[in-house]
């Protein structure tokens, strides 16, 4: 009879250590950082020297990057479905451009229209863009949601333009 106790107080012991190391697990600090503009831009390799500045007109947030340094890596977001954001390509001399999107989580985002120098436009086209560049200047790409398609177009992405 005492060998029966003395083995159900080992399970009894042996049945606390998981609820040991979830109790003594870490989490991962939280930290609550508030931004004045709705996109974010982060730095993944060298990308920042490529942009020129960043403004907010009304639902459209642009990024002005000079083209003579691609390829170009950015990170972004944008917090509102309304949004488009705007990669503004200063200074593009070669004759395409190319441009893949690639999303954190599924996202209704696409390159929805390219603007050329002369202020004419082309669009819409995928996650992906590539695109003859017959006259030299400023081109703008629009990304923004497909009212053709569902999801939400809020989210973090990540974009390439060589």
């Amino acid at each position: 009879m005492n060998l029966l106790k003395s083995k159900k107080n080992n399970f009894k012991y042996l049945a606390l250590i998981p609820l040991f190391l979830v109790a003594c697990k870490k989490e991962a600090e939280v930290k609550d950082t508030k931004l004045d503009t709705v996109t974010t831009i982060e730095k993944p390799i060298d990308s920042l020297s490529t942009i020129l500045k960043t403004e907010k007109e009304s639902n459209q947030n642009i990024v002005t990057v000079d083209a003579s340094k691609m390829p170009i890596r950015l990170n972004l977001e944008i917090k509102n479905p309304e949004d488009q954001l705007i990669i503004r390509l200063e200074n593009l001399n070669q004759s395409k451009i190319k441009g893949y999107l690639k999303t954190e989580k599924p996202m209704n985002l696409r390159f929805n229209q390219i603007r050329m120098p002369d202020n004419t436009f082309d669009g819409p086209f995928t996650q992906t863009i590539e695109y003859e560049t017959k006259q030299k200047g400023e081109y703008w790409l629009i990304l923004a949601k497909s009212n053709m398609a569902e999801g939400t177009p809020v989210g973090k992405f990540f974009v390439k333009i060589e």
